[in-house]
C-alpha cells in the first residue's frame, strides 16, 4: 500500500519538498510509520522525534481528522504532517470562538483550522487582487502572510486597494498594509517587504512560503513567480484582472500546466495601466484567497489544470482545461527549469 505524507510548516521547508512517498506491505500504526519516514528522511528525524517517542506537538491528520500514534494504517492513504508555529500548537479559546463559523464547513472543522495556522502564503502585489487576498486569509486565521509590495500611496490607488487609506497618501504601501493586517487580525504574524517581485528575488520571496499567490499587474513578475515556484514545488495561485473580467490559474508544480504553459513570454502590448472597479478586483483577490484556503487545507478541489475566467458584465463564469506543454521550458517534461 502507498502512504503519502504532506508537509506544512518547518517540515517542508526542512524537506525541501511537499510530500514524499512510502510503499508498505503490511498494516502499520502511525508510531511505525513516522520511523519508517524518519529513515527515510533523517533531516526531519529531529523535528517528528524527542529521542525515540513521536513529538506531542507534531500534528497529524488524515482528511480533516487527526491521528493519534496508536491508529492502525491499512490503506492507501494521504497523511498530512506539520509542526506547530509561533503561538504553539491546536486552537486557543479565543481563536475557537473567532474561527467557529468557518469551523462548521464540513471537511474542514478544528483541524482545517489548524493547517491553515501552520502555514504561510506569499503574496506579491498587495493592491487591489492582492490586497483582497491578504485581508481574507488574514481574516480567516493563516498563521504567517509574507506580502511584498513597492512604492507609495498614490490617490488613485484608492479606489480598489481595500489595505490602503486616505490618512496613508504618501506613506510607503506596505506600511499601511502591515497595520491594516495587524488590525484586522493581530494573531497573524505579518512579514512585509516593502519591494515588487523580480527575477534577483524571486525565489527568495517564494521560498519564504507554503503557498504563492501572484498578484501582480506585470507579465515579467507573474511569469518570475511561476519560474521560482515550480522550481521549489511550490503551489502558486496566479490572480489576474482586466476591466470587468477575471481569470484565475492554479498550479501546482509538474502535476498540472503552469502559468508559462499558458503564456510562454509576455504579451508584447500589455499596458500597465488599464481600467479596474474595485470590486472586481476584490472579487478575483476574494476567489484566489478560498483557492488558497482549500490548497492549504485539502478541501474541495482545487483549480488545477483549468483555467477560471469570469466576466462581470454579463456575470458568466466557466473553466478551461489547461494542459502542461511537453516542451515548456519551466515545466516540461524533462524536469528542468530556466531561472
Amino acid at each position: 500500500m502507498k502512504i503519502t505524507f504532506s508537509y506544512l510548516a518547518q517540515l517542508r521547508l526542512m524537506a525541501g519538498r511537499v510530500s514524499d512517498d512510502l510503499e508498505l506491505t503490511e498494516p502499520c500504526t502511525l508510531a511505525g510509520l513516522l520511523q519508517s519516514l524518519a529513515n527515510l528522511r533523517p533531516e526531519l528525524r529531529s523535528l517528528i522525534f524527542d529521542g525515540e517517542t513521536p513529538r506531542r506537538s507534531l500534528l497529524v491528520f488524515r482528511d480533516d481528522q487527526r491521528l493519534s500514534m496508536a491508529d492502525v494504517i491499512s490503506t492507501d492513504t494521504d497523511i498530512t504532517l506539520m509542526t506547530p508555529i509561533a503561538g504553539g500548537s491546536g486552537l486557543s479559546d479565543e481563536e475557537r470562538a473567532i474561527y467557529e463559523w468557518q469551523m462548521w464547513t464540513p471537511g474542514f472543522g478544528e483541524a482545517g483550522q489548524e493547517k491553515l495556522k501552520a502555514s504561510t502564503v506569499f503574496i506579491s502585489r498587495i493592491g487591489g487582487v492582492g490586497g483582497a487576498a491578504a485581508q481574507y486569509l488574514a481574516m480567516a486565521g493563516v498563521g504567517r502572510l509574507v506580502v511584498a509590495h513597492g512604492g507609495d500611496v498614490r490617490p488613485d490607488d484608492l479606489n480598489r486597494q481595500g489595505l490602503m487609506t486616505h490618512a496613508g497618501l504618501g506613506r510607503p504601501r506596505i506600511e499601511m498594509a502591515l497595520m491594516t493586517l495587524r488590525a484586522l487580525n493581530p494573531r497573524v504574524e505579518v512579514i512585509a517587504l516593502g519591494e515588487n517581485v523580480s527575477e534577483a528575488n524571486a525565489q527568495k520571496l517564494v521560498g519564504m512560503s507554503d503557498l504563492v499567490i501572484s498578484a501582480a499587474p506585470l507579465f515579467a513578475e507573474r511569469l518570475a513567480m511561476n519560474r521560482a515556484a515550480v522550481r521549489l514545488n511550490k503551489p502558486l495561485i496566479d490572480c489576474a484582472m482586466y476591466d470587468l473580467t477575471g481569470q484565475i490559474i492554479t498550479v501546482l508544480p509538474r502535476r498540472s500546466a503552469c502559468l508559462a504553459c499558458l503564456y510562454a513570454e509576455a504579451p508584447p502590448a500589455w499596458q500597465r495601466r488599464f481600467p479596474v472597479f474595485g470590486a472586481v478586483s476584490g472579487t478575483v483577490g476574494c476567489l484566489g484567497a478560498v483557492e488558497a484556503i482549500k490548497l492549504l487545507t485539502g478541501l474541495g478541489e482545487s483549480l488545477a489544470g483549468k483555467l477560471f475566467l469570469g466576466d462581470l458584465r454579463n456575470m458568466t463564469f466557466r473553466q478551461v482545461a489547461i494542459n502542461r506543454v511537453a516542451d515548456c521550458t519551466v515545466c516540461g517534461r524533462h524536469d528542468t527549469v530556466e531561472c
